[in-house]
């Protein structure tokens, strides 16, 4: 919202003494159903590599995952400060499968995330920059041909995610359903002050059993003859 509006504003299409400051109402309409027509073609693989591909989400871990996500977007908003809520909820997923113990993160896959964020922005300026020739060296026709290249790209990328549809009977398949993984008693491996705590509970009974046997030994054994 914010570069269309700057946009508008620097062809002297939105007055802001005018039309005022903010984001006229049809931007924020455009903006927010393309957000929601991406995640409905494309929320399925992000809900699978959040709720799987990091780390094995329980409904506690999503719920902290969720709350700490739109803590962190709504201060940040108030603020001012301009941050990047996949990011942001990548991150909260990484804390969550952190903070529980016997969960493992999956390194790997955000490993892959994070090179993903290095090259989203150097490969859209190329591609901003690229349209943005078109336009200067052809006028309205290089905004046509951008809006062509788009929608090829667009559909393109459309098909070739159906070879390997992500749907809501898979997305989630190996995972237990929720009620499941909340009934299921979580047994966590022990931590470090538990394993010392239980060595040093077996070292004692192990004492106690060496001084109870000989004891039982000494109880046992016959008394000698003394000669005269």
């Amino acid at each position: 919202m914010g570069v269309i509006t700057l946009a508008l504003i620097s062809v002297g299409w939105q007055v802001t003494e005018r039309d005022g400051d903010g984001p006229f109402f049809w931007v924020i309409v455009a903006c927010a159903v393309t957000i929601a027509l991406g995640t409905y073609l494309g929320g399925w693989r992000i809900i699978r590599t959040l709720g799987k591909g990091l780390t094995d989400v329980k409904p506690a871990q999503g719920f902290s995952a969720e709350a700490s996500t739109s803590a962190t977007i709504l201060a940040s908003s108030a603020l001012g400060f301009a941050l990047s809520t996949t990011q942001v909820a990548s991150g909260s997923v990484i804390g969550s499968g952190l903070g529980r113990r016997g969960a493992a993160v999956r390194w790997r896959t955000a490993g892959r995330i994070a090179v993903g964020w290095l090259f989203t922005l150097p490969a859209a300026g190329a591609v901003g920059a690229l349209a943005a020739l078109l336009v200067v060296a052809f006028g309205g026709w290089g905004i046509a041909i951008d809006a062509v290249f788009a929608v090829a790209i667009i559909l393109g990328l459309y098909l070739y995610s159906k070879r390997n549809e992500v749907n809501a009977s898979n997305a989630m398949s190996d995972v237990a359903e929720s009620g499941h993984a909340v009934d299921v008693p979580d047994a966590p491996p022990p931590t470090r002050r538990q394993r010392r705590i239980l060595r040093a509970e077996a070292a004692e009974k192990a004492r106690r059993e060496r001084m109870a046997k000989k004891a039982e030994k000494a109880a046992n054994a016959k008394p000698k003859k003394v000669k005269k």
